[in-house]
């Protein structure tokens, strides 16, 4: 939210002359004035910052506080409110997380020589944050900011599954399921189903439904709130048992993130930026 320079002009040949809409340009702009130099600001002082009347600048300030963007200190002095704090964690924290649980993730990867993933929720997609391959050349071409449909993945539905049932409506929509794989599953009563399941257990698994001859086991981050924030899972490309799936890997992989999830509340981290 910091701006280096001292002043910064918001005069209308400044703001987005192509699609800005001016008063969301100049409203930013008195936000991003705020750092460590300058914690609270008069109105004089945003004022003369921005090139702004003391009027303007004054009703652009009260609206930023009514919404919770601004707080007044004293009379016509202000500093950044709980509305952009938040925004400002939220945005620090999306990349905080995967940095913080990559020495499990690393440890995860170790311990099964399989290939280790984190994924945020985006909408009905979900988007790799970290990625830690194995020896062997998977035939998957993934990396960090790949985005892959919630329903038909083990970190998807690992979110999915401890969401509430109207807010897991809301994601998936009125949209079709697609069928990536002839197993994806496609049916939404059969993949709510799989959710209550996936509850249950505590982990999630999929048995090559994005990739032919790759499975997944994904469990998920929870922040302070118990809200699932983030989803980790581990992707095996050889030959495995499902029993011992079950009984080897998915421990490790639900021990990890709920290894991960007690450093988030510790350290207060939410990732979540819906």
């Amino acid at each position: 939210m910091a701006r280096k320079s001292n002043s910064h002009s918001l005069d209308d040949g400044d703001i987005g002359k192509k699609d800005g809409i001016q008063s969301v340009s100049r409203a930013l702009g008195i936000l991003e004035l705020f750092d460590e130099r300058r914690p609270a600001l008069t109105t004089s002082d945003i004022a003369t910052l921005t090139g702004l009347n003391r009027a303007t600048a004054y009703r652009f300030c009260r609206t930023l506080l009514n919404l919770g963007y601004l707080e007044e200190t004293s009379s016509r002095t202000f500093r950044p409110g709980l509305k952009a704090i938040s925004l400002a964690r939220a945005a620090l924290s999306s990349r905080e997380l995967p940095e913080m649980a990559r020495p499990y993730l690393q440890r995860l990867r170790e311990t099964t020589g399989e290939t280790v993933n984190m994924a945020l929720l985006d909408g009905a997609e979900v988007v790799y944050v970290a990625r830690l391959l194995n020896d062997d050349l998977l035939a998957l071409r993934l990396f960090v900011g790949s985005r892959l449909p919630v329903h038909a993945t083990s970190l998807g539905r690992a979110i999915l599954a401890f969401l509430p049932r109207e807010e897991i409506e809301e994601i998936l929509g009125d949209r079709v399921l697609e069928a990536v794989t002839q197993y994806t599953i496609t049916d939404r009563d059969k993949l709510m189903r799989e959710l209550d399941l996936i509850r249950s257990r505590g982990y999630s698994f999929n048995d090559e439904e994005m990739v032919l001859g790759i499975r997944g086991i994904g469990a998920p981050v929870f922040n302070a709130a118990g809200r699932p924030i983030a989803a980790i899972n581990v992707s095996i490309a050889r030959p495995l048992d499902k029993a011992e799936l079950r009984a080897v890997i998915a421990p490790q992989v639900v021990e990890t993130a709920r290894a991960i999830s007690t450093l988030v509340t510790e350290l207060a981290i939410d990732s979540d930026h819906h």
